[in-house]
């Protein structure tokens, strides 16, 4: 069994984009988008297709299962809503993220790479559009 000791030994660096998958799916599974949170951000990423299908259906959902039994699982969901303000709502291991539909077309549709949005309490969300890098 790996000890925290162990885990600290781990090269998260030699996996591409490691630290991205760390709330993502299991081994072998395609992730429908990336999830990075540190302190009060959080930070959606897709890839343009991603985006694309995103607001074709009006949801993207991801989650990761935390523990043995089948309800240990803790899932996020982004959603275009047509309301004209941002919601966040958490309910039993659930978290929803519902965005106005004109500030995600808009983004989408613009060569903004960032939609950010600061709630009330203060947690910072953003979601990014994942583009190939550049090679020079």
């Amino acid at each position: 069994m790996p000890t925290p000791t162990d885990a600290k030994a781990v090269d998260l660096g030699s996996q591409p984009d490691s630290a991205d998958f760390l709330f993502g799916p299991g081994p072998g599974s395609v992730p429908t988008m990336k999830l990075r949170i540190f302190g009060s951000s959080v930070r959606f990423r897709m890839r343009p297709p991603e985006v694309a299908a995103w607001l074709e259906s009006g949801t993207v959902s991801d989650g990761v299962r935390i523990g043995p039994r089948d309800g240990d699982r803790w899932s996020y969901r982004l959603e275009v809503t047509p309301a004209a303000d941002w919601d966040v709502a958490v309910e039993s291991g659930h978290w929803v993220v519902s965005v106005p539909q004109s500030a995600a077309r808009a983004w989408a549709d613009s060569d903004l790479v960032s939609l950010e949005h600061l709630t009330p309490w203060g947690t910072r969300i953003t979601i990014e559009k994942d583009l190939p890098r550049r090679t020079r």
